[in-house]
């Protein structure tokens, strides 16, 4: 690929690129840091590279196994930011009452009652709409464990869910 072809095809997919990195890494400056590394990386190797077929899809792919890298090798940092989330403050304010709906307090609330394990399964597949595997490689766990963990951690908020009936 030359470096017009580079310009042509994969620059315009900037957007969308940040787009899918924000979507799974949940923080502005991390989407940022993951398309930056993945076009200098891109460009490194460009003269290398032939023209995708789909280049959007090319795009998205390569900032995907990107981001899936990021939380692999930072994942307890990802992990500890997720855990915070379920903090609730002990004391309600109407600031924190306008922040967080019921329905977000009640979602926090039960997945904080999970165990770890199950808190960062669910976590990554609901917030961060990753598929089993991409779990599984982020995780360390099996992609049957990970089917598995999903299955029971939905079961245990459904049955929270209907107690709060």
């Amino acid at each position: 690929m030359t470096d017009g072809q580079f310009n042509r095809i994969i620059l315009p997919h900037y957007r969308q690129m940040y787009a899918a990195a924000f979507a799974i890494l949940r923080d502005p400056d991390d989407a940022s840091d993951a398309v930056q590394d993945t076009l200098s990386a891109l460009w490194q190797k460009h003269h290398r590279l032939k023209a995708p077929d789909n280049a959007q899809s090319f795009c998205n792919r390569t900032i995907r196994n990107n981001c899936i890298d990021r939380i692999r090798q930072n994942s307890n940092r990802y992990f500890e930011r997720i855990d915070s989330l379920y903090q609730l403050p002990s004391e309600y304010n109407t600031d924190s009452e306008v922040s967080l709906t019921s329905t977000s307090i009640l979602i926090m609330k039960y997945l904080a009652k999970l165990n770890v394990r199950h808190r960062k399964v669910l976590t990554l597949s609901i917030f961060s709409q990753l598929s089993n595997d991409e779990i599984s490689v982020a995780t360390g766990e099996s992609p049957e464990n990970v089917r598995v963990i999903l299955s029971r951690g939905r079961k245990t908020i459904k049955k929270l869910l209907k107690n709060e009936d």
